[in-house]
């Protein structure tokens, strides 16, 4: 399974991924447009974060297995 086949699940099997978009779509009356374009940003700022997280891990896993 690839990881971006695991990013498709994660996603679609956890409403708190999307269901805060939806809410605030409809209460401040988001064009469709907006809606999927704060989305996106959102998802790019989240994968990033991740990226750089395991990033992190990785340096430090390295800098561990050399003491």
């Amino acid at each position: 399974m690839s990881a971006a086949t695991l990013g498709i699940i994660h996603t679609l099997l956890g409403p708190d991924h999307y269901l805060p978009f939806i809410v605030l779509s409809k209460a401040r009356n988001w064009s469709r447009t907006r809606t999927m374009w704060i989305t996106f940003i959102s998802g790019v700022g989240h994968v990033t974060g991740s990226v750089v997280l395991g990033l992190i891990g990785i340096a430090m896993g390295f800098s561990l297995s050399k003491l």
